[in-house]
């Protein structure tokens, strides 16, 4: 079976990880903040707060930044549905914007006239999603956000290597959360990071994810309601060996990319994605044409060895946010297409350009 992703996990990795766990200083340690100065050297955005997710990485900015109850938060349409719940954790509600039907993210304009058509509603910030890793034009909606006094978070769970007008993310706003999933290019099983330009930001977010702990002179005090969204050491040890290898990684998922562009360019029934000199390609989603049923062809691949999935989630579409908000299928309309029609193939570094052909071979036949 072709797996739809696979993680790079090598002897050395392993190994490091045994070290840690025969060391018995299994919390965090000198290999977190070894990950999180990798973070900063990779994205060059000065600060990083490691955690136990890129959920909880979105939860902690969020309250950091002190969002809750009577705001109102701009959401990706298309997106995974953690993007969402972490809003409705805090408190605060979501307005939905949808996206491009060939990017997968939403555009400044989309942005710029929901704000314009809800000026009624407490707008407090907007959650940007690089989808798949590809780069929203961060610099225009960053420019939006302060036009209107609000607040940017970057949701680049999927984006590690991704360039966004130039920069990492969280060069532009306020905050950037990536994942370390082990659909990802880089994994610690579990695992995510904040990074900031924003030095007290981060701080906050290191108080908040240790129980609301605050360390002054050697003494401890708890002086927030915090959580318990560390990550431990020998999970950062299994990064940091991939962190090594992340050029490499990059370059071969690219190279397969392209692979797959030459193969099923011309092949009817099928949209392919937008391109960008600078998406790291976490995953690569095509679209299928409305008539054609995705279920079917996710069993007739998988009976010639080869997994496939549906894409992220059109969060108008799920039951807890269609009976909260009352939203429709027409309420994202290009979110809901992506949703039901959106078809992840394979992708990951050990993956061979003849796997690609193959797999591109037998969608062809079907």
């Amino acid at each position: 079976m072709i797996k739809l992703a696979s993680p790079d996990i090598q002897e050395d990795d392993i190994q490091r990880v045994n070290e840690v766990l025969r060391s018995g200083n299994l919390v965090q340690g000198m290999f977190v903040k070894e990950l999180e100065q990798n973070v900063i050297d990779r994205t060059g955005i000065s600060e990083c707060a490691m955690v136990s997710s890129g959920t909880a990485a979105l939860h902690l900015s969020l309250m950091a930044l002190g969002i809750g109850p009577g705001d109102t938060v701009i959401v990706p349409a298309f997106t995974f549905p953690a993007t969402a719940n972490v809003v409705e954790v805090v408190g605060a509600d979501i307005l939905l914007c949808d996206v491009d039907l060939g990017s997968y993210i939403v555009t400044p304009e989309r942005i710029d006239k929901l704000i314009s058509e809800n000026k009624s509603k407490n707008i407090r910030a907007v959650i940007v999603v690089h989808e798949f890793g590809y780069p929203a034009e961060i610099k225009r909606i960053a420019d939006i956000c302060k036009k209107n006094n609000l607040l940017l978070i970057e949701d680049a769970a999927c984006a590690f290597g991704t360039l966004a007008d130039g920069h990492s993310p969280g060069y532009y706003s306020e905050l950037a959360c990536y994942s370390f999933h082990p659909r990802k290019a880089i994994t610690t099983g579990e695992g995510g990071a904040v990074v900031s330009r924003n030095k007290k930001l981060i701080e906050k977010i290191n108080c908040l994810k240790n129980h609301g702990i605050e360390n002054k002179n050697g003494s401890f005090d708890f002086v927030a309601a915090g959580l318990n969204y560390r990550i431990t050491d020998f999970q950062a040890a299994l990064a940091i060996g991939q962190f090594n290898r992340f050029n490499s990684e990059l370059s071969k998922r690219k190279n397969l990319v392209n692979s797959y562009f030459m193969s099923l360019t011309n092949l009817k029934n099928i949209s392919l994605p937008k391109r960008h000199d600078d998406h790291s390609w976490q995953s690569f989603m095509i679209t299928l044409n409305r008539d054609i049923n995705r279920t079917d062809i996710i069993s007739k691949l998988a009976e010639q060895g080869i997994q496939s999935n549906l894409g992220a989630q059109a969060i108008n579409c799920l039951t807890y946010y269609k009976n909260k908000y009352r939203f429709e299928y027409s309420t994202a309309i290009n979110a809901t297409y992506l949703y039901q029609q959106g078809l992840v193939l394979p992708l990951y570094s050990q993956l061979s350009e003849e796997d690609v052909l193959f797999i591109s071979d037998k969608l062809r036949d079907i």
